[in-house]
């Protein structure tokens, strides 16, 4: 091959490591994506059933773009202007999935059973909300300078 010898085979062997595991992690991040039925559910809360498809496309193009800028030397520097609204869309993503994670695994309902707090449970759901960006914000504001 190009580098002769053992180390071409090194090379090979690394390549396909490399290839199996993204396929792998690849295929297990669209598993839980569809386990927990994020794009549907978004089109019905949204009542955008006609855009599914993009919806779709967008979560792909936006992990191979995420992908590529990690993996490469590209130092990007934007406005505060524009990280600002970013920053929002991205949270608000992560907070829908992560509610829907806590939906499929009925988290809520079993603790509201288990502690026998249904009537509070408006409550135990603004404290999670406010505890959530409450730590995000002391993370990026504050943790994050140091």
């Amino acid at each position: 091959m190009f580098l002769g010898g053992e180390r071409s085979g090194k090379v090979i062997l690394i390549f396909l490591i490399g290839v199996s595991t993204g396929i792998t992690v690849g295929s297990a991040a669209a598993a839980f994506l569809t386990l927990l039925k994020i794009v549907p559910r978004v089109t019905q809360v949204t009542e955008t059933k006609e855009y599914i498809k993009l919806y779709e496309y967008v979560i792909i193009i936006g992990g191979i773009i995420a992908s590529l800028i990690y993996f490469s030397d590209v130092k990007l520097s934007f406005s505060k202007y524009f990280c600002v609204p970013v920053g929002i869309i991205i949270g608000v993503f992560y907070g829908l999935f992560a509610s829907a994670l806590a939906e499929i695994l009925n988290v809520i309902p079993v603790f509201a059973k288990k502690f026998k707090a249904k009537h509070e449970l408006q409550y135990i759901i603004g404290a999670l909300i406010f505890g959530k960006v409450l730590g995000a914000l002391y993370y990026w504001l504050i943790f994050k300078k140091n």
